[in-house]
């Protein structure tokens, strides 16, 4: 069978750049899916529903469908035993519709219709609203392991009924609850990036693109997930709904220095103050960032701000009582 990889090939003797539809192909083909993975309709339409979350291609589907479709076209043509599969059924950008469903609880029954279709037999499956016209949809299999897949609002028409668009963020977990090695993970970022990735021996391996073109952005290598920030956050962001923080190094290791910073301003000194606020930084942004409206840490992070103006206040309080008497 082709892999994706043939067909990247093939797009880049036509010359990407001089298409942008071509090119926004090619390089999700290149950063975003495993260039090993087997050339399916399901690419194509994979491609389409994450590109048609972008209101760029929203407003020019006409044009990436018609351009999808002629290199399709051009590539079996030269490459007649690659069509083995029905790609004719495909349902190209510009034949889509796509609407925004602005009822959360409507789109829950969308999406549950959807993913409970796909199901196979030990499957779990729950969804759960995650506050910011996002659901989170979570499989649980028989065996343990974990499917995790974000939706925004958005769906398409597909005969009577309608289905969601595609997921922005798509990871897999083993039954241990960490991110399964070997498989690539799809991680929508800041700033209209997608983070691809996966876990290897010796670390995250990746690329983030960015805007319309799903353009290279960054590459990391041989990289702990703390290494890159963006990452980082949003993965927390997400696991934080499937995950006990407790079980969790870091929460754990923020957790226990903003307890003992808050304990040692009993005692306050120049050294302990400064390691006070580089903690309450960092549980600050932990807060922020990584566990949003989590109530321990945010119970800590005020118990420290508080006890670090307190101590600040105290020791200018002295001095400037000491000058007075002086």
């Amino acid at each position: 069978m082709t892999s994706v990889t043939q067909f990247a090939q093939h797009l880049m003797r036509l010359d990407p750049h001089r298409s942008p539809a071509r090119q926004c192909l090619f390089n999700y083909l290149k950063h975003i899916i495993d260039p090993i993975e087997p050339f399916t309709p399901q690419v194509i339409e994979d491609f389409y529903n994450r590109a048609l979350h972008l209101d760029f291609w929203r407003q020019n589907h006409k044009e990436l469908g018609q351009s999808v479709k002629k290199d399709l076209a051009s590539y079996f043509n030269q490459e007649p035993e690659s069509k083995d599969l029905d790609w004719d059924h495909i349902r190209h950008a510009d034949e889509i519709q796509v609407l925004n469903i602005h009822n959360e609880k409507d789109f829950l029954k969308i999406l549950a219709e959807d993913e409970n279709s796909k199901l196979q037999s030990g499957d779990r499956l729950k969804l759960i609203p995650t506050g910011n016209h996002q659901i989170l949809s979570m499989t649980l299999s028989e065996v343990g392991t974990l499917e995790v897949k974000l939706y925004p609002l958005v769906a398409s028409i597909s005969g009577a009924r309608l289905k969601p668009l595609g997921p922005i963020s798509h990871l897999y977990y083993n039954s241990k609850m960490e991110l399964m090695p070997h498989v690539r993970q799809t991680l929508e970022g800041s700033l209209l990036t997608v983070i691809s990735f996966s876990l290897e021996e010796d670390g995250l391996h990746g690329v983030v693109s960015r805007g319309h073109g799903f353009q290279k952005f960054e590459t990391f290598i041989k990289s702990k997930p703390s290494d890159h920030y963006d990452l980082f956050n949003q993965l927390k962001k997400l696991e934080r709904f499937y995950i006990n923080p407790q079980s969790d190094p870091y929460y754990r290791e923020i957790v226990s220095a903003l307890e003992q910073s808050s304990l040692r301003l009993k005692t306050p000194s120049p050294m302990i103050l400064q390691m006070a606020e580089k903690n309450l930084l960092k549980g600050q942004s932990a807060l922020k960032n990584a566990f949003p409206g989590d109530r321990l840490l945010k119970l800590l992070v005020t118990h420290l701000d508080l006890g670090l103006q307190q101590a600040k206040y105290g020791k200018a309080k002295s001095h400037s009582t000491e000058q007075v008497s002086g």
